[in-house]
């Protein structure tokens, strides 16, 4: 050990909201909690994947709940989910009867009797379909990530994961001016919509290209200390001071992020990370790394990169003795 000891940190990185298509954030991006989690976010990849569904959908008035299938296009994989009504963060009132209310991307779609297909979004109302009456809405995509943190109540069976990979297009960071405003009228996006084409014939790119939003979650510091550490060393550490901040964090992991994954869409490869100036390298750790805590792959040319639910992650993205590295977990 060295007359100054040890040190190194985890900073672990969480999805501020449901991973969304462009389409979806076009229509909903004034929503308040979509507003919340765009404030919060200070890293946002733009990516791509296969459309999701809902199928087969059958309320159960009796029963009180709904069951419905979660489909991925051009994929075997099924999700079967049932969702009781009422429920915490759902609808609370049993007295209340709960409304559906359906919409499908497809503007041929035809209203029908259960079981209904092809849906992308399903609004929950009580007693009415009124604003003052909304309850909740899903896409697939935002009933699989509410139900993995925990938000309500739902019995799934199937191999969710396989509902979470996404192709990287563009890594971006957002620490000087909103997201929101990053992406409204971001060129990049644009070009990912207007070039890349979409995985399944017939669909539109806008419905397949997706938002992940990032936000700071915690961080986990390892330390040991030498003969030249001070009890203020010890005690500072202990308090949870002297770590990077938020901002810090964000600059150095969009570099990192870009340098391991080389998205088609970023122009600046970041290729001599980390020795750039303002990066975690300035703040003398052994080691440091990067982590995702939502269960999600990240794919790219050379490989990819797993997130993960438990304390701890997914894979880490290491950097040790200026050298960058993916260690599977």
């Amino acid at each position: 050990m060295n007359s100054r000891g040890y040190k190194s940190i985890i900073n672990q990185i969480e999805l501020a909201y449901c991973p969304m298509s462009n389409y979806t954030f076009s229509v909903l991006k004034n929503d308040i909690a979509i507003q919340r989690a765009l404030e919060e976010s200070h890293l946002y990849i733009i990516a791509q994947q296969p459309v999701l569904s809902f199928e087969n959908i059958v309320p159960d008035k009796n029963e009180k709940l709904i069951r419905f299938e979660i489909h991925k296009k051009d994929s075997d994989s099924v999700l079967k989910c049932e969702l009781p009504f009422f429920q915490e963060n759902l609808a609370t009132n049993s007295e209340y009867e709960v409304i559906l209310y359906v919409g499908s991307n497809d503007p041929n779609y035809v209203k029908s009797n259960p079981p209904l297909n092809n849906i992308h979004g399903i609004k929950f109302y009580e007693m009415n379909l009124s604003n003052e009456n909304f309850l909740v809405w899903f896409s697939p995509e935002k009933f699989i990530h509410n139900w993995l943190k925990g938000y309500f109540i739902a019995k799934v069976d199937g191999n969710y994961q396989d509902f979470l990979d996404y192709k990287v297009h563009y890594v971006g960071k957002a620490t000087e001016q909103d997201i929101w405003k990053r992406l409204t009228g971001h060129s990049t996006l644009q070009d990912i919509l207007s070039v890349e084409y979409p995985f399944t014939y017939g669909e539109l790119p806008t419905h397949e290209i997706t938002l992940l939003l990032f936000r700071f979650y915690d961080n986990l510091e390892i330390k040991t200390y030498g003969t030249d550490s001070s009890i203020d060393d010890m005690v500072n550490s202990l308090l949870g001071k002297n770590r990077p901040d938020k901002k810090e964090i964000f600059l150095d992991a969009e570099k990192a992020l870009v340098n391991a994954m080389q998205p088609k869409y970023n122009k600046i490869k970041f290729k001599n990370y980390p020795n750039y100036k303002k990066g975690l390298n300035e703040l003398n750790y052994d080691t440091y790394s990067y982590t995702f805590m939502d269960p999600i792959t990240l794919k790219f040319n050379n490989g990819k990169i797993k997130g993960g639910l438990n304390n701890l992650g997914g894979d880490l993205i290491l950097v040790k003795n200026n050298k960058i590295e993916v260690l599977k977990t």
